[in-house]
Formats: C-alpha cells, structure tokens, sequence
C-alpha cells in the first residue's frame, strides 16, 4: 500500500506547518533537512505531530510506504530551510539527517540513526543500536542501551548511562565515557583526552587509544589483563602493579586480580592511568 501527499504551505507561510498524521502500521521515521535544527520528542499516542518553520517558498512533504514516513522539506529555488519539531510514538525507530543544523531527540525506546554534517547532535534514550555520526559537531548520548556506535571528525564525544558495546571515534576531541554497563568498549581519538569510567566485567574487552592526549580508566575494582603503551608519557594508577619478565620499552603487561578481562591501553604523547572510584574524571 501506498500512501503519500504533500503539504502545501504558501497559506500558512508565517507560521509555517502544524499537522498531525496517523502512524498506519509505521516503524520507522526518516527525516532528511538540508538546513535546519530537528528536534524530536515523544509521546504516548500513534501517530506523528509534524511543527515546521519554514518560508512560503517552502513545502513540507509526507511520504508512507510501507512501514517508513518519510519528512522532507523541498524549496521551490534553492535548498530548503525547515526547522522541524517532531513528537512520535516512543519505541518508532528514528533516522534522522541533517546537512547544517543540530539535532535533538529525547525520550525515544527505539533505534536512533542521526548523521549531520555541521551541527551537534543530543539523544537522550533509544534501545537495539544506536549510530551518531557528525563530521563537525560535538555528540552527547545518555540513558540509552544497546549496540552504540558514536563518530565525529571535529567535535567532542560524551555518553553516560550506557548499557551495550560501544565504538566511539572521533580525529579532533574529546571521549568521555561515564557510569558504563558493556563487555566491549573501542574508543580512538586522534588529538583529545579519553576518559571512562563503569564495571570491568569479566571477559570484556576494552580498547582506549589516544595519541595526543590522556588516557584514563576509572573502575571501582578491576580484574584484567593489562597492557600500556605509553612511547613518550607517563603511566600513573591507583592498582599496585606488578611487573615481571622482559617489558618491551614504552609497553608493559600486568594481571591486576585473578585476570578475565583485557585492558588494552594507549596514547602516543600523554599520560594512561588507571583510577579506583566510580566516575570519570572530565576530559
């Protein structure tokens, strides 16, 4: 079945678009802005609220087909300039694109999909995966669990209260990694600190990697087998550490506990430390 029809607004050109449609069996909400923030909300009933801004030169197109709405807005010369406010059924999975604008999503159950090219992106929520990617904006994540996957070029990344495997990357910033649930955790930034802080799980894996900037572990107990690599900084923990055999210059491999789980620690030019307590300290 197909369904679709547009939304003309040259009527409505001042205030621009507020329009509610029934959710019909959907699943999923795509939206792609050229120009615009998107911010979207949640609500207990099924069906979308689509609010616009926008200009008279400006339509709102609505497209379902099959279990996907599609949301966009098409300008008559140019690219289109919509900001959208969006309330959806909280477990409705959301991919949303922007190519300047923020983006902003709260209360949702289901998967998250956001990539913008110039803007910051903000969830609070989702579940199943999660995928954040911004080449230049900083990316926050809370409350959230499942399969996340978390990316910028230029920008900061910070998640917290987070249950699930985490990939975070970023060229030019910060990871922050706070109150963390995961048996595999991969973060990489070229120039910027990581931090991260949660339980050491048994036969979890967990990858920090910075190669100009500190990197620092906090755990309120850990048991692992270790290995840093500090080349030209500085190492520093909280857990006595016992070295044994032949340490190869700039990396050294311990067992804090009984073992079960594997640190892999890393920055070229800055100092690795493993922290007792249970918060990260802020890059």
């Amino acid at each position: 079945m197909l369904f679709a029809f547009a939304l003309l607004t040259t009527a409505l050109a001042p205030q621009g678009t507020d329009t509610t449609i029934a959710v019909r069996g959907a699943t999923r909400l795509e939206v792609s802005s050229t120009e615009g923030e998107i911010t979207v909300q949640t609500w207990n009933r099924s069906s979308v609220r689509i609010v616009a801004d926008h200009d008279d030169d400006t339509r709102i197109e609505v497209d379902q087909s099959g279990r996907t709405i599609r949301l966009r807005g098409r300008a008559r010369y140019g690219p289109s300039e919509v900001s959208w406010r969006l309330t959806v059924p909280a477990d409705l999975a959301l991919d949303l694109s922007s190519q300047s604008g923020d983006v902003r999503v709260s209360g949702t159950k289901g998967e998250v999909s956001v990539s913008t090219v110039e803007g910051n992106i903000t969830v609070e929520g989702g579940g199943g995966f999660i995928s954040l990617q911004s080449v230049e904006g900083d990316v926050t994540l809370s409350g959230t669990a499942g399969r996340i996957k978390v990316t910028t070029v230029d920008g900061k990344i910070d998640v917290r209260r987070a249950n699930g495997d985490i990939k975070a990357n970023a060229v030019d910033g910060d990871i922050l990694l706070d109150d963390i649930e995961s048996s595999g955790v991969e973060a990489t930034t070229v120039d910027g600190d990581i931090a991260y802080s949660g339980a050491i799980r048994v036969g979890g894996r967990y990858s920090l990697s910075s190669h100009d900037g500190d990197v620092t572990l906090t755990a309120p107990s850990i048991s692992a087998e270790v290995t840093v690599s500090t080349f030209s900084g500085d190492f520093e923990s909280d857990y006595p550490v016992t070295l044994s055999g032949t340490q190869n210059r700039g990396r050294m491999n311990f067992t804090l506990g009984s073992g079960g789980a594997h640190l892999d620690l890393e920055s070229f030019d800055g100092t690795v430390s493993l922290r007792k307590g249970s918060g990260a300290r802020k890059p």
